[in-house]
């Protein structure tokens, strides 16, 4: 488990009390080994320094490896082994007063430590944003791998806009209406600097100030609605006031103030006002709605078509739209044609609202109590899970997409984890010790933070129990794929009694849980679950149907 350079002071001549403590910090080790390891404490003083040593290291490591996230995939192939979270200290009661005396001091007194460097590094998660993208209409980002999508926060930074049109609503209240192509930066909360194309901006009182940069001249905003169309050097600069008032400072240095039903011309040192006003070749905020609604009405019938094709896949388990029925709003239909609503779900606490388009309902879960419950019966050797889901928040260190109730052998898990994670686990039998079982979790990269809480993203998870693949997809794309090097081809997969959005454990009295309330955060809109792994192109094609971008 440790590489020979990091084994550096301890004793590792002892290589049976190096495998036993090894052993117990990855969670694997057998009853038969746990009581050689309780005498090994009882007996002497070095085992117990070991155990000291071994485990301050097991936990820098797994500390240094948590800090940033590009550093979690490094983390999960060093610490591959099955464990269960918050169970690898747990030292039954039979142990001797020198193990706990030894447990004590690694808490307590090497690890004294630990409690102020976690404080001094758990930096509360700001968003560097200086703007919002709110809406967008067929928008073509150039030089975007990923494309900004409606709900993005807008870092400083160069954009360019190659075609459509986006809605930018700045920190300081100021909103502009870029139709491409556009080429510009975003510079900060009170200023934009403008390189080419057409833009409408409105400042509101709040906003007085806002500045525009051209390369020749600068537009401060006082109040008011203007346009900038900025071409190539010889079409120069037009400016023009819809309404309020805007200051100009030219290449000349005199100020020149542009008031409604006014414009200005600037080519080069040449500077004139003009009065010929062209209100209807610049977009407006209500006209981007209005396309917007168009657009969002041609996509929802686009799905509503999709779907009647999805429904009658022979792979479905369960499906479950999310469209509200007014006579059983309590009930969320399996509307799979196979199975004939045998999977309805029946709505616990969560409320209606709205979903990817405004015609579309979707599930909103905020309270402990919220959930949908489930009941799924049969065993599988493969599936897919793929919801759409809009996360408000990562209130839990574990958030809810769906779980089982309980943990049995054979029983998913999938959730979000407290760093904006997705989280897929299974639980199977401990073939060491059969009265325990085992645990393995699956991570994708950070996928949910602050700067695009209140969005949708359409995440997937696929796991065939023969190749033991486990990939994660999030808007269509595979982030990531991995096989437990102790997995076992052939274990079935089972639901049974399951929830989304939330946890049936808890209301298991007899068996307590230190993470009992895992309600999520948000909204789900569209659920699906099918026996089979779905293959990259599937999933890509099910994210093309519902984007409602």
């Amino acid at each position: 488990m440790y590489p020979k350079s990091a084994q550096r002071g301890y004793d590792v001549k002892d290589k049976e009390l190096d495998r036993l403590i090894s052993d117990w910090l990855s969670d694997r080790i057998s009853s038969k080994d746990l009581a050689i390891l309780d005498r090994r404490l009882r007996e002497g003083s070095t085992a117990r320094s070991t155990l000291r040593q071994m485990a301050n290291l097991d936990s820098g490591l797994r500390e240094w490896a948590t800090r940033d996230q590009q550093s979690t995939a490094w983390l999960d192939t060093q610490f591959s082994s099955p464990r269960r979270p918050g169970r690898r200290w747990q030292i039954p009661l039979g142990l001797a007063a020198a193990t706990a005396l030894s447990f004590a001091a690694y808490h307590f007194g090497g690890m004294n430590h630990s409690a102020d460097t976690i404080a001094a590094n758990a930096v509360e998660q700001t968003s560097q944003g200086v703007a919002i993208l709110t809406q967008t209409v067929d928008a073509n980002w150039s030089g975007k791998s990923v494309q900004p999508r409606s709900g993005d926060s807008l870092s400083a930074g160069p954009l360019s806009l190659a075609s459509g049109f986006a809605q930018i609503e700045f920190f300081s209240g100021a909103t502009l209406v870029v139709e491409g192509p556009a080429e510009f930066e975003v510079v900060s909360p009170w200023q934009v600097k403008w390189t080419r194309g057409k833009t409408r901006v409105r400042v509101p009182p709040s906003a007085h100030g806002f500045e525009l940069l051209t390369p020749g001249m600068k537009l401060v905003d006082l109040g008011t609605e203007f346009g900038v169309e900025l071409g190539d050097t010889r079409e120069g600069t037009h400016v023009q006031v819809f309404s309020g008032e805007v200051e100009a400072y030219p290449p000349s240095g005199e100020i020149i103030n542009l008031v409604e039903g006014q414009a200005l011309h600037q080519v080069g040192e040449t500077t004139r006002r003009h009065t010929t006003i062209r209100d209807e070749e610049f977009s407006t905020i209500e006209q981007l709605q209005v396309l917007t609604k168009t657009r969002a009405d041609s996509h929802f019938s686009h799905w509503l078509a999709q779907v009647q094709t999805l429904r009658n896949d022979s792979r479905l388990l369960a499906f479950y739209d999310f469209q509200r029925n007014s006579t059983t709003d309590r009930l969320v239909p399996d509307i799979s044609a196979t199975n004939q609503h045998l999977h309805d779900g029946g709505v616990v606490g969560a409320v209606w609202s709205t979903g990817r388009w405004p015609q579309k309902d979707a599930l909103e879960f905020k309270r402990p109590g919220d959930r949908v419950r489930l009941q799924i019966e049969g065993s599988y050797d493969a599936i897919t899970l793929a919801t759409w889901v809009r996360v408000d928040g990562l209130d839990r260190q574990y958030n809810s997409l769906l779980l089982t109730d309980g943990y049995e052998p054979g029983e998913p898990h999938w959730q979000i984890f407290e760093d904006g994670r997705l989280m897929f686990s299974l639980c199977y039998p401990n073939r060491i010790n059969p009265d325990q079982q085992r645990n393995r979790i699956y991570y994708s990269p950070a996928i949910f933070d602050r700067a695009n809480t209140g969005r949708w993203h359409h995440v997937v998870v696929t796991y065939d129990n023969q190749s033991g693949a486990v990939i994660h997809y999030v808007n269509g794309v595979e982030v990531s794929h991995e096989i437990d090097e102790f997995h076992v081809p052939g274990r079935p997969i089972i639901f049974g009694a399951s929830e989304l959005g939330n946890w049936g454990l808890p209301t298991i009295a007899q068996r307590p849980h230190k993470s009992p309330i895992r309600n999520l955060n948000g909204r789900m809109d569209e659920f699906a679950i099918f026996a089979a792994a779905l293959s990259a192109d599937e999933i890509r094609a099910l994210h093309a149907a519902g984007n409602s971008n």
